[in-house]
């Protein structure tokens, strides 16, 4: 039930800001590129505390008896960023940023042959994030 009300929460609020920022104008170079530093910044945070990050890999044991090795990292040269104004007349902002979080994998005989032989990609996820600026910084 709370997890149904959170994601419903979740989705108004992201309807909401959609809507805000449907029909207005495209926010300036400068604002577009203090979004990008800052989208930059959250990327790098993601990567590191990402629960199944390189630095949390998961280990698992197959039934054949090798070990298979993955983790999940996002990388920078897939962000894209756009910035619009609300049609609030205040200083509202909204910026979406889009990026793919890329699924890598290994296999070995024992869990560190996993870890250290070539990893490759899997899987790959789109993801859109949705943020706010009010004139107190991007949230």
């Amino acid at each position: 039930m709370k997890l149904a009300r959170n994601t419903l929460t979740s989705l108004f609020i992201c309807l909401l800001l959609c809507s805000a920022a449907y029909g207005s104008q495209p926010g300036t170079e400068k604002e577009l590129a203090i979004f990008k530093n800052f989208a930059i910044g959250w990327v790098v945070k993601l990567n590191k505390s990402h629960i199944k990050g390189f630095s949390r890999m998961e280990i698992l044991l197959q039934k054949d008896g090798t070990y298979l090795a993955r983790y999940h990292a996002i990388s920078p040269d897939t962000i894209s960023c756009k910035v619009k104004k609300t049609s609030n007349k205040s200083k509202g902002m909204v910026g979406l940023l889009r990026y793919i979080e890329t699924i890598y994998e290994s296999t070995g005989k024992t869990p560190q042959e996993a870890r250290a032989n070539k990893f490759k990609p899997v899987k790959k996820i789109r993801i859109t994030e949705i943020f706010s600026n009010s004139g107190k910084g991007w949230r």
